[in-house]
C-alpha cells in the first residue's frame, strides 16, 4: 500500500467555502478512480502547524494506482483548483514499511 500526504497553506483571501469545496472534490475521487483504498481530508488544528492549514491523505493499492490517481482528469481538475489557492505545500509518498 502507498500513502500519499499533501499538506497545504492557502493564499490570503481563500475562503472557508473554497476549502470545504476542494476537500469534497478530493473525497469524491475515492469511488471514481481505481486503486484508491481511502481518502481523508481535514483542517489542521496542531499548534506545530508552521502555517499549514489543511491535509489530504490518499491511500492507494500500489505505485501504479498512485500514478493513475495523479493523472486522472478528475484529480487534475481538483489540482488546478488547489493550485489557484496554494501558497505553499508539501507532498509525501511512502510505502507501508510493515
Amino acid at each position: 500500500m502507498i500513502t500519499h500526504i499533501a499538506i497545504f497553506r492557502w493564499k490570503p483571501g481563500t475562503t472557508e467555502e473554497e476549502t470545504i469545496s476542494i476537500m469534497k472534490d478530493i473525497r469524491t475521487l475515492k469511488g471514481q478512480i481505481d486503486g484508491i483504498i481511502d481518502i481523508r481530508c481535514g483542517k489542521n488544528f496542531s499548534k506545530w502547524n508552521e502555517g499549514y492549514t489543511h491535509a489530504f491523505v490518499v491511500m492507494v493499492r500500489d505505485r501504479d494506482a498512485l500514478d493513475a490517481y495523479r493523472n486522472h482528469p478528475l484529480h487534475r481538475s481538483a489540482a488546478e483548483k488547489i493550485g489557484a489557492m496554494d501558497a505553499g505545500s508539501i507532498g509525501i509518498d511512502f510505502e507501508d514499511a510493515t
